[in-house]
């Protein structure tokens, strides 16, 4: 017994020494320049990991700075406060003499202080930082006020602010410059002088005009991430959401995490780059990209995860030859992407510049022998030009990182700016990830040349002998294995006093294949998701019901706006009361116009669906090699635009009653409640509105009117054209078909890691099975003849 117990200790000192020993010496606590004094004194922060590596030129200049305010260790330099005082009330209260901050803060990287901190240092991006996407949530912020009904004279955001450096951007090279100036005026502004702080109205404002609900709700979910209002300076503010690594609101390492040069040690494991948890912090809502990239379908309405077939660029295994391991998100994305360009963008995809293209070329074209423009014309198009080559020469903010040897040359994205870690070797890409393994790229043009095609018959078919698919198409609208899309929200706002709202939300249905296909803002074909679908339930302080699953109408932002056919905010009860009769082609509904008037208008049934309705363009980041059969959109209503209950490739199928006629049919089941009397009222009820009658999947009826905006920043954000629609479906060899079944159901398998053909799956897997009875077999007559 004694032994087992002297056994097992010594083991457990055996591991406690060899994970200490796993921590290199730069990033050890006892690598400070004074152990043991000021903040690391005692119990207090021995044992904490340095802010950077010590022999990093970032924790050299804060050591120098720290012992020229009375601190060594450098932890002034951040946090303020005083490391002499040995009393715990004293160490936390002020600054020492020559820091710029005047308080102590536990959280240097907020918002608040960041200038002070952060920015002693890196003041032109900090600069850039506060006016970017991350920080105003501005795009995000116009789209969610959208479904509320409300499009601002300016543009709001979680802070106010202005830009006061011009209209050209201060990151990038010149040509990328030129680039944005000139999409800047061909958008007719995608930049902003200025964004307001959302406001917030009293609630007798909301009673008189409920749409003024939107700006309380999203001030209450948008903040929640945009790092202008992150956490209100509390930990995981600012710039502590990218750059440090926390588990919920614990603190995993106090180093920052940031580019190959940044490493930081997790569990004994020394690890470096911006962790993919991190980006899901934010990005697994709305359009879901950071959890889609993993892999990770959320189930609606719920924090439970279907586990998928994550991004190839994630994938661990990802391509013969390589390392496994997956690429890090800031590997495609750049820093001007992800800390702005000092431009006030009102979309948040006016900063994305890396293109599918600009690594993997074309099957006739090299990355570096494509024009500049490629894949991102915005209505250039044809693009024409020189080919854009490649560079040797970094813009200034990227050699703040890690800076890569060129080889033969650093690729340019669409807009110009060099990739730092997408290099050419010889006729090869080479991609440097932040993890510190290096990955050498597909190249489509190196793949045609030697035929090396995974599946060649699919491939010819839609690369060589369909170039179109190049000029009008994003790759991953083929490439995409599938899409996170939530038709149908039932969003319940509830004002438990005037100043504090709750809201809770029910999905109608959830799908993740075949997405709707439309154009987005560059004008190419792109998947599309619902947006907003919702109808709002508002219920006041005193539990009264001043909306019951209402409609609002948004104001329409197509270029085509006269196909848009709306109902001015209207809700279920409204068309009740008005008794609307479904047998006449004309009928009268009811506008809302404030909580106590209403007004009549004539509106068509087939014209029900409302511009509130908002589909828009996305890149779902769930790449595979293998691409969505032809089918799957040339014999699809969905993805035409069609619906689902539009029938299967079939031109004249007819246009199936709405929801809303559905709801009218069945018109006896509402309740129809008086504001005085009203009580608590859940709007997540099943009732009269079944999800099988609604039609959210459907952008466009057969003859092309309109039912569903696209988008609502860019001006080429649309349906398929009719024309678009007319040949694919003349080139669908299923359009005789009538059948609802998924062409695309199991025809790729995935095992372990690796995707193969489902036929070619179902053979091995008899096989295997056939030799096993077969060797079962044999073994028996062994054993008997033994015996």
């Amino acid at each position: 017994m004694l032994r087992s117990f002297f056994i097992s200790w010594c083991c457990i000192l055996l591991w406690i020494t060899v994970a200490w020993s796993a921590v290199p010496a730069e990033m050890s606590p006892e690598g400070f320049p004074a152990v043991g004094a000021g903040c690391l004194a005692g119990r207090c922060h021995s044992n904490l990991a340095p802010i950077r590596s010590h022999n990093s030129d970032m924790a050299k200049q804060i050591y120098l700075l720290g012992a020229a305010q009375g601190d060594p260790n450098g932890c002034v330099v951040c946090h303020g406060g005083d490391p002499v005082a040995l009393w715990e009330s004293r160490p936390h209260e002020g600054a020492p003499e020559g820091s710029l901050l005047a308080e102590f803060t536990t959280t240097p990287a907020a918002m608040s202080v960041v200038d002070k901190t952060c920015g002693q240092c890196h003041t032109e991006r900090l600069y850039r930082l506060r006016r970017s996407g991350m920080a105003t949530g501005t795009g995000h912020m116009s789209a969610a006020l959208q479904g509320w009904g409300i499009k601002p004279e300016r543009p709001f955001g979680v802070i106010s602010i202005t830009d006061s450096d011009g209209a050209l951007p201060s990151a990038g090279t010149p040509e990328y410059q030129a680039y944005m100036v000139r999409l800047d005026r061909q958008q007719n502004g995608i930049f902003t002088e200025q964004i307001l702080r959302v406001p917030e109205p009293k609630w007798e404002d909301v009673e008189a005009y409920p749409e003024l609900a939107g700006y309380q709700y999203v001030r209450s979910e948008c903040m929640k991430c945009h790092i202008g209002r992150l956490n209100d300076g509390k930990k995981g503010s600012g710039c502590a959401a990218c750059h440090l690594r926390y588990a919920g609101k614990q603190l995993v390492t106090h180093s920052l995490q940031g580019t190959l040069k940044s490493k930081v040690v997790v569990n004994g494991n020394e690890t470096t780059g911006i962790a993919l948890e991190n980006c899901t912090q934010c990005h697994s809502e709305g359009k879901k990209i950071a959890t889609s990239y993993a892999g990770l379908l959320r189930n609606a309405d719920t924090q439970k995860y279907r586990r998928m077939r994550d991004d190839v660029h994630h994938n661990g295994i990802n391509r013969y030859g390589n390392p496994s391991g997956g690429l890090l998100c800031q590997d495609c994305h750049s820093t001007r992407a992800m800390h702005g360009t000092g431009n006030i963008a009102v979309s948040g995809r006016v900063n994305v510049e890396v293109e599918c293209a600009d690594c993997h070329g074309t099957s006739d074209s090299y990355p570096w022998e494509l024009p500049l423009g490629w894949q991102d014309e915005f209505g250039f198009f044809p693009v024409r030009g020189e080919q854009r080559g490649t560079a040797e020469i970094l813009p200034l903010e990227q050699k703040l990182g890690t800076v890569y040897v060129p080889e033969d040359g650093y690729l340019l994205t669409a807009r110009g700016n060099p990739f730092g870690n997408v290099v050419r070797r010889g006729q090869a890409v080479v991609v440097h990830s932040a993890s510190g393994l290096s990955y050498e790229v597909p190249v489509l043009k190196t793949i045609a040349l030697r035929h090396e095609w995974k599946h060649p018959a699919r491939a010819i078919a839609a690369k060589l002998q369909h170039p179109k698919h190049f000029e009008s198409l994003e790759c991953y609208s083929c490439h995409s294995a599938w899409v996170s899309q939530e038709y149908g929200t039932h969003l319940q706002v509830e004002f438990n006093t005037p100043d504090k709202l709750y809201s809770a939300k029910l999905t109608e249905q959830q799908q993740w294949r075949d997405p709707v296909l439309g154009i987005n803002g560059e004008g190419r074909v792109s998947p599309l998701i619902p947006l907003f679908q919702q109808d709002v339930t508002l219920i006041a302080p005193d539990d009264a019901v001043i909306l019951r699953r209402h409609v609002f109408i948004s104001q329409a932002t197509q270029k085509n706006r006269a196909i848009i056919y709306n109902v001015l905010h209207k809700t279920i009860e409204d068309l009740l009361v008005n008794r609307v009769d479904t047998s006449r082609e004309e009928t009268v509904l009811s506008k809302y116009d404030s909580a106590s008037a209403y007004a009549a208008h004539d509106i068509r049934l087939e014209d029900l669906l409302s511009a509130a309705f908002i589909m828009v363009p996305v890149a779902p980041h769930t790449v595979t090699r293998n691409a969505r059969p032809c089918e799957s959109c040339h014999a699809n209503a969905k993805a035409l635009g069609y619906g689902d209950d539009s029938g299967f490739g079939i031109a004249s199928a007819p246009l199936k009653e709405s929801w809303l006629q559905a709801a009218l049919r069945s018109g006896g089941q509402t309740e129809i409640m008086e504001r005085d009397k009203a009580k608590r009222m859940s709007s997540r009820r099943n009732g009269h509105i079944s999800a099988q009658r609604v039609p959210y999947t459907q952008l466009l009826t057969r003859n092309g009117k309109q039912l569903q905006q696209v988008g609502f920043h860019w001006a080429l954000s649309s349906p398929l054209s009719e024309a678009q629609r007319k040949i694919m479906e003349e080139q669908n060899p299923f359009v005789r078909m009538r059948t609802g079944r998924n062409i695309t159901e199991g025809m790729i398998m995935v095992i372990g890691k690796y995707e193969i053909d489902a036929i070619s799956a179902s053979a091995a897997i008899l096989a295997i099975i056939f030799f096993v009875i077969v060797a079962a077999f044999m073994q028996s007559r062994r054993s008997k003849r033994k015996k």
